[in-house]
């Protein structure tokens, strides 16, 4: 008999110990659970990342940049999601990685007229019993006019971790991930056609997530005057429709831009696409990601491209950008790091003494699973774990006065005089989480 809900309870709770896993091991531990499907293996693994992902957006008593670094810290323990089925191979089901997807969501949400992180200072606790979710379901306080979101093609739900689940409308057409959104106390959950969203649906939304399954169409669709040949463009456009004008949208789609000579965004679907985007809306940036860096625990590492929209214009006009004009350089820089995704979305501008302490807090959580990687091995009252070099040492502070590391890679113990402050400094990051 099938234990949905018991093994991504498990699931769960090993990923916030920080407990990696292996395809084999996964399987195995689905096995347990009697899931032996592969598919439902890698989906029901996938919804507890989202539900761990989304408790996390929703922590109030944590900055976003904080909630950010916790999911960086949480998509680099979770399995490589590389089960494939012919059906998932058919539909192209590649789902956003946790730390773009809360980018995403976090740029399209609005509260009490806020946008983007902002809106998270007003987020509260709310009603914790609601089917699966636990204590991932987490609601803001209600106002008399609550923003609306919309995720047509939402896979588990991933793109809309950092909305709130009563505001958030959800489609999808794999019978597996309707399910596991039914599961979840979204406003709407729905199955109709991502290339004809409902007409009631026009300019109703707020804020848009997307990342849609890429194909060629069997024939073109016409959105205005562009012919669009694409699945996830045509998908993209149909989306945008159901935006407010003064709405906003985060959108994925795969492939990096690529330019001619003469800086012109090269002839084909691509800028035919791009030219019907800049004509309409207010594009903030295209953001071209290294597949490989930060997309590869999904499953690919097909490079991809995060599209920020915001609103359209009021009087359409214009094309795609030269990227040789001034100030369009960085539409060809590609992010290869989480640091570098962060800055480049701009969601919130901390000071560098804050971004310190806050990457330190993100280096002790990703060394608390190193260490619990190796057996769980644990550190008494006095000692510390800290990073030498690649190195997970654990470090003494002796009475009289010497440093004792013990290395559980290489199985050494070196005693060595060290002044205080540089031990202050060798075990800084690991401060977060000293034994007691």
């Amino acid at each position: 008999m099938t234990n949905k809900s018991g093994y991504i309870s498990k699931v769960r709770e090993e990923l916030k110990a920080g407990l990696r896993h292996s395809k084999t091991t996964i399987e195995s531990l689905a096995k347990g659970f009697g899931i032996t499907n592969k598919n439902l293996v890698k989906e029901f693994t996938e919804l507890a990342i989202v539900l761990n992902a989304r408790e996390i957006a929703h922590d109030s008593s944590l900055t976003t940049y904080e909630k950010y670094l916790d999911i960086v810290a949480l998509y680099q323990s979770q399995v490589n999601l590389s089960m494939r089925t012919s059906m998932s191979v058919l539909m192209q089901q590649y789902s956003t990685p946790a730390p773009i997807s809360f980018l995403a969501s976090s740029y399209v949400l609005k509260q009490d007229g806020l946008s983007g992180y902002k809106a998270f200072k007003n987020i509260v606790k709310g009603d914790k019993n609601a089917k699966i979710v636990g204590n991932a379901h987490l609601q803001p306080e209600r106002s008399h006019q609550e923003p609306l979101y919309l995720e047509p093609s939402a896979g588990n739900g991933l793109l809309t971790i950092a909305l709130p689940y009563h505001q958030t409308y959800v489609n999808e057409l794999d019978d597996v991930r309707l399910s596991n959104l039914q599961d979840q106390p979204f406003a709407t959950v729905s199955s109709w056609d991502a290339l004809q969203p409902p007409y009631a649906f026009r300019q109703k939304f707020d804020g848009v997530v997307t990342n849609p399954p890429f194909g060629a169409l069997s024939e073109p669709i016409l959105f205005g005057n562009f012919r669009i040949k694409r699945m996830e463009h045509a998908m993209c456009l149909a989306a945008l429709r159901c935006m407010k004008d003064d709405g906003r949208a985060a959108i994925i789609i795969g492939g990096h831009t690529t330019w001619d000579e003469q800086g012109r965004v090269t002839a084909g679907h691509n800028r035919i696409f791009l030219n019907y985007l800049y004509h309409f809306y207010n594009v903030d940036d295209i953001i071209p990601i290294n597949g490989k860096k930060l997309y590869s625990r999904q499953g690919t590492s097909i490079n991809t491209r995060l599209i920020l929209i915001n609103g359209a214009k009021d009087k359409p006009e214009g094309a795609a950008p030269l990227v040789k004009t001034h100030g369009n350089a960085s539409l060809k820089t590609v992010v290869n790091t989480h640091d570098e995704l962060w800055e480049r979305v701009g969601l919130d501008k901390s000071t560098s003494n804050d971004m310190t302490k806050m990457k330190l807090r993100a280096k002790a959580i990703l060394l608390k699973q190193k260490q619990q990687s190796l057996g769980g091995l644990r550190a008494r009252k006095d000692e510390f774990w800290t990073e030498v070099k690649g190195d997970i040492i654990l470090v003494k502070k002796l009475p009289n006065g010497m440093i004792e590391y013990d290395d559980f890679f290489k199985g050494k113990v070196r005693n060595i005089r060290m002044k205080s402050e540089l031990f202050k400094r060798k075990a800084d990051a690991t401060k977060y989480f000293k034994h007691s």
